[in-house]
């Protein structure tokens, strides 16, 4: 008898020649085979399929037997098909048959026809060559992320580079901001080639001899710029002044030179959260001098008669820079070289209780302690352990203020504000109580300023009217306005400080102003012995002055024509870094101070946590 496995490959071996048969030809049936392969059609017979195939053998039904008349129709339907037409061939068709009743035997398809499950276990014919085709929507999404891609490189990338290389700012018409490219600005000294040859000397009225000129700036040069690093000797400010709580932010967006002259504009621009911006110039740490003549050709802005406008030109100690609190705290305006009460927070004594003139002052009316600065930070008797400027611990270092004028309006008309800013003070802030202490050259437009100070600053004034003819609202003719001044480097009692309007001396301040006062118990002030830094600017604040808000105009203009200073013969201090009064190695050790608009104090800064100690305070 034979076994079940002969049983089974001989119905197998039937079934095969009878497909076989079904074509019309061997080169029909490769063709089939080739498309079952690329279909990888499985042949394999389930293990479900062998145990019934198993039982039907058993009962005597030949596993692979179809009826004479199915294997007909199937051989005549494969006859009659398009099959063998390999172009036509596109799918397979779907098989509907079902498996029959065993007593009527297995219905076995043909390999070529296709049953409903196929797609879970016979993989698409080329199923990656549609993988490459690129569809409608893959092209929006790759041209949306290109696009997104593209934005993002012109914002972060392109904008700051065209901005950076058109060198525009709030370009219009008839903008004095800095409209123009930045042009390169060959190294000079420190004379401007600009300047004329019959302006390198000049005749002081003081002495009546023949001062050398040692720095100056004729603003020729077109389209100069003054951010950080655009100039040698200038930089504009770019911070606010809080000092003053002006109304403006100060920007090197406001100045550029135009025309032969040096534009700073106050517009009505909200900047930083204030309302105004302007500029101020600065030559901090780039150009001091020490003694001598300075002045400036300026037109000023509006008409003699508008009132708000603040135009300052100044000079400060290099020690302190302008617009940075923690770094003038303790310095400015102090020009004291004793050590006694007057270095003491609010010139008063330890215990707070005198002198009586410090702890009663009284200004217009108002009784009040006499200061409120929190003490001299670098007196004559610094101990030695302490961080000092130099060159030495007796060295008394500090930022004094020397202002050429700031303009104001009284009764209608212009006045410059010309003063010495110093610290300690005198009782109720008296310092012209002495006759000879100054001197009026014309009291028909030069008398003495009613203010002469507060808790912050003792000011030795006098106010000057200025031409009508040097405003913008006017003739827009410059004005020559001037300082000279003699440090008294050796204490001989021979300094001074003349000022100058429309190229003429106004007043004189001697030495007999910064005499002892009993009253407060303080010793000698000094003149200005430190590197003194220039400042050029143009603010706004009501504590300086009201505000006409019906007749001030924006944008404003405050125009220079040329800045000089001369000196003596052989007398030539034009360092920032004196061996006398040294400042670079201070500032290189203290840069948060010098460089951190936001230190309000020196003890916010994160190297000072104390006071620098003083023997007569605090014991060496």
């Amino acid at each position: 008898m034979r076994s079940y496995g002969d049983l089974r490959d001989e119905a197998t071996t039937e079934l095969s020649q009878e497909w076989r048969n079904s074509f019309s030809d061997d080169g029909a049936w490769e063709s089939a085979e080739d498309l079952t392969d690329s279909h990888a059609y499985i042949s394999t017979v389930p293990p479900s399929m062998q145990h019934n195939m198993s039982q039907d053998l058993e009962a005597g039904v030949t596993v692979g037997s179809t009826p004479a008349s199915r294997r007909k129709t199937l051989s005549q339907s494969a006859e009659n098909s398009s099959f063998l037409d390999h172009s036509s061939v596109k799918k397979r068709p779907i098989s509907t048959q079902t498996y029959q009743p065993r007593s009527r035997g297995m219905v076995v398809l043909h390999p070529m026809q296709a049953e409903p499950d196929d797609y879970l276990h016979i993989p698409d014919k080329n199923v990656d060559a549609h993988s490459y085709r690129p569809t409608w929507r893959g092209c929006v999404n790759v041209m949306t992320i290109a696009i997104i891609a593209l934005a993002l490189l012109m914002l972060f990338v392109g904008y700051p580079i065209i901005a950076n290389f058109s060198g525009t700012f709030n370009k219009g018409k008839n903008s004095y901001l800095t409209d123009v490219k930045p042009q390169p600005l060959p190294i000079r000294g420190l004379i401007d080639p600009d300047t004329p040859k019959e302006a390198y000397t000049k005749k002081v009225a003081t002495d009546g001899t023949d001062w050398e000129l040692v720095f100056s700036d004729e603003f020729e040069k077109e389209g100069r710029t003054f951010w950080p690093g655009d100039d040698p000797f200038w930089e504009g400010g770019n911070f606010y002044y809080k000092a003053t709580f002006d109304y403006e932010w100060y920007t090197p967006e406001a100045m550029v030179t135009k025309d032969g002259k040096l534009f700073i504009t106050m517009d009505q621009y909200n900047e930083h959260n204030t309302h105004f911006r302007s500029g101020m110039l600065q030559s901090w740490n780039k150009f001091c001098f020490q003694g001598g003549y300075i002045e400036a050709s300026v037109i000023l802005p509006a008409k003699p008669s508008t009132q708000g406008y603040w135009p300052g030109f100044w000079l400060m100690g290099n020690l302190g820079r302008p617009g940075f609190l923690a770094s003038t705290e303790g310095l400015w305006p102090y020009a004291y070289e004793s050590c006694d009460l007057g270095i003491l927070p609010y010139q008063q004594n330890s215990d707070r209780d005198g002198p009586k003139a410090a702890l009663h002052a009284k200004t217009f009316g108002k009784t009040h302690n006499i200061s409120s600065l929190p003490g001299m930070r670098f007196p004559s008797c610094t101990c030695a352990d302490q961080d000092h400027p130099g060159p030495d611990r007796k060295t008394a270092r500090s930022a004094p203020e020397l202002d050429i004028y700031e303009i104001q309006v009284s009764d209608g008309r212009s006045q410059a504000s010309q003063s010495y800013q110093v610290a300690p003070f005198d009782a109720n802030y008296k310092w012209y109580g002495n006759s000879s202490s100054y001197h009026i050259y014309d009291s028909d437009i030069t008398k003495r300023n009613p203010w002469s100070g507060g808790e912050t600053q003792e000011a030795l004034s006098c106010v000057t009217r200025v031409p009508d003819s040097a405003f913008f609202g006017t003739d827009a003719k410059p004005t020559i306005i001037g300082v000279e001044y003699d440090p008294d480097f050796d204490n001989q009692g021979n300094g001074y400080i003349t000022w100058y309007m429309d190229g003429k001396p106004s007043w004189t301040l001697y030495q007999g102003a910064l005499s002892p006062d009993e009253k407060t118990q303080i010793s000698w002030r000094t003149f200005p012995k430190e590197p003194m830094s220039i400042i050029i600017n143009l603010g706004i604040s009501s504590g300086f002055q009201d505000i006409d808000w019906d007749d001030i105009q924006f944008p404003a203009h405050l125009a220079v024509e040329h800045v000089r200073v001369y000196q003596k013969p052989g007398s030539k201090r034009v360092s920032c870094d004196p061996s006398d009064h040294p400042t670079a190695d201070y500032i290189k050790r203290n840069q948060d101070l010098y460089y951190n608009n936001n230190l309000t104090s020196f003890l916010n800064s994160s190297h000072h946590m104390m006071w620098p100690k003083n023997d007569y305070k605090d014991g060496c």
